[in-house]
This record gives C-alpha cells, structure tokens and sequence, in this order.
C-alpha cells in the first residue's frame, strides 16, 4: 500500500531543476542574513534536486520525505561538527568589557601617590584605578612610582598590593 498524500501531488512529474531552484533561493538568503538557519534546507533542497535527476519518476511524498529527512541529516552533521570545533575556552564575546580580570597577576607602577587606599596604576602605558587590597588601607601609601601587583578587580578598579616594603 503507498501513501499518496494528495498536497504533495503537484510535485509529481516537476523538474528537478525547481529544487535547485529552491536550493539557490535558500542559499542567497543564507548568505545575505548571514546565519546557518537556512543552510540545512538548502543542501537538502539541493539532494532532492540531484536524487530527481537520477530517478525522475519520483513521487511528490517521495520527495518531500527525503528533503525532510536531508534536513534533519544535514542539522544533526552540522551539530557534530560545531561541537568538534567548540572552542573549550571562554569565545571573544564573554571576554568582552573584562579586560581587567586579564590583568591580575601582573605588575604595574603607581601613577600617582595612593590616598586613603585610593590611586592609579600603569600597566601597559594604560593608567587605570585602582585601590589598596583589604589590609592595605592601615599602612603607608605607596608613593608615585611604586611598584604593585595587581591582587584582583572590582568593576573597572584593579586591586592592588604594594610589592615594596612600607619606610
């Protein structure tokens, strides 16, 4: 018993050359929306339209079967391949505006004499503020010029800690 459903009947007889058609139709918008939604359709558009170049006797629910089934081969492909070639690390994008967490670690030199915790460091010709670590406010200063390590980051202030011995 075949299942001949009667939407699918106009495609009975219809040149392949309609699918290639709707596979270059798809591919364009693809490349102008700039995304990967439409690609899957596309290449499953595209076999529909060589399968019917092969076997041109090939019913209307025939067809629409294999572009369905194409299409969800080709979105399970395209999910094994993006997650082989996930990137482990954080992406560009969650990086963004946390330039300073980039820093902790590294040594700067006080561009100004602290106060009351509070001063500015430069690191990399960039100055940036910065304040004293937790037990930093009791001591000394640090003056102009001293050195420091960068201990962490508080929204746009680097927290700091003087690496020379307080006088």
């Amino acid at each position: 018993m075949a299942l001949n459903f009667v939407l699918f009947t106009f495609l009975n007889g219809i040149s392949p050359w309609w699918w290639i058609a709707f596979a270059i139709v798809l591919g364009i918008f693809e490349v102008t929306t700039l995304t990967t939604y439409l690609l899957g359709p596309a290449l499953a558009a595209l076999t529909v339209g060589l399968i019917l170049m092969v076997e041109p006797g090939l019913s209307g629910t025939m067809q629409v079967t294999i572009f369905a089934v194409s299409m969800v081969g080709y979105g399970v492909l395209a999910w094994l391949v993006a997650r082989r070639f996930r990137r482990d690390d954080e992406d560009a994008a969650g990086k963004l505006n946390r330039r300073g967490r980039d820093l902790v670690g590294r040594e700067a030199a006080a561009e100004v004499a602290f106060a009351a915790g509070i001063g500015r460091v430069v690191i990399d010709g960039v100055g940036w503020r910065a304040r004293l670590g937790p037990d930093g406010t009791a001591g000394a200063m640090p003056p102009a010029g001293a050195r420091m390590r960068i201990v962490g980051v508080d929204g746009a202030t680097l927290v700091v800690e003087s690496l020379e011995a307080p006088a």
